[in-house]
């Protein structure tokens, strides 16, 4: 496929770097994506890959718009609330890009659909709220040999991990014995921006991928917004996970 005069003019600042060229947007534009959650960290995903020239999205949520979301939920307004998120992030994500290709997928993701659709697309990015889910996205992925970008917040910080089998370590070598999930009397405590930071470096870290670019797959990145710093640790790949064995 050639870019054509429109989509030359749209992804100018992009074509003119070193990494991307025409090559390079080609390659965005033939990339599929699924989203896991259009939430806090999906919707700056969504957003980005959209902007940036992305061709198919595919957006899982079950979730619809609450009055609690718009602080950072930024894909959203007060006339969304108790909308579907998923429908409601496509009519966003459709009118920033017309060309771009939706799947939605209105339900929870379990093993079934993990296994049934994660084989669809090129790769796969975790905006999630839960770890019970991730380890899902994490074992479906690697069982289909795609890659998962991982992302988590709370209060003013983050941590991110691009997960590329048999390349590097998972979540489970991460958290080799599972984690417990906190019991909270109330709801997670999230600062506005923060999953705007991560989703935002999300996205860069799917468009790095798809351009064969390096990715953080050595390691942990997090993030302490209170003293606006990042860190990074490394993380070796267990060797009886299934990351490396399955």
């Amino acid at each position: 496929m050639n870019l054509t005069k429109k989509q030359k003019e749209i992804y100018s600042r992009q074509i003119i770097m070193q990494e991307i060229g025409e090559e390079g947007q080609k390659k965005l534009a033939n990339a599929s994506v699924l989203i896991v959650g259009c939430g806090g960290l999906g919707a700056p995903v969504i957003y980005y890959l959209t902007a940036m020239g992305i061709g198919h999205l595919g957006l899982c949520d079950k979730d619809t718009v609450a009055l609690s979301n718009l602080n950072r939920q930024v894909l959203f307004t007060m006339e969304d609330i108790n909308k579907p998120k998923a429908h409601k992030a496509k009519e966003r994500a459709v009118a920033l890009n017309p060309e771009l290709k939706v799947t939605v997928y209105n339900e929870l993701m379990d093993e079934q659909l993990a296994e049934k659709i994660i084989p669809e697309y090129d790769i796969v990015v975790d905006c999630l709220d839960n770890f019970a889910t991730r380890f899902i996205l994490n074992d479906a992925c690697i069982k289909a040999n795609k890659p998962l970008v991982h992302a988590g917040v709370g209060e003013f910080y983050g941590q991110l991990m691009t997960i590329t089998p048999r390349e590097g370590p998972c979540l489970r070598c991460l958290f080799p014995n599972g984690i417990k999930e906190k019991k909270h009397g109330k709801p997670p405590a999230v600062m506005g921006p923060s999953p705007g930071v991560l989703g935002t470096i999300q996205a860069l870290e799917v468009a790095k991928y798809i351009l064969g670019l390096k990715v953080c797959n050595d390691g942990l990145m997090t993030y302490n917004g209170m003293e606006l710093c990042m860190d990074k640790v490394k993380i070796s790949t267990s060797p009886s996970c299934i990351c490396k064995n399955d």
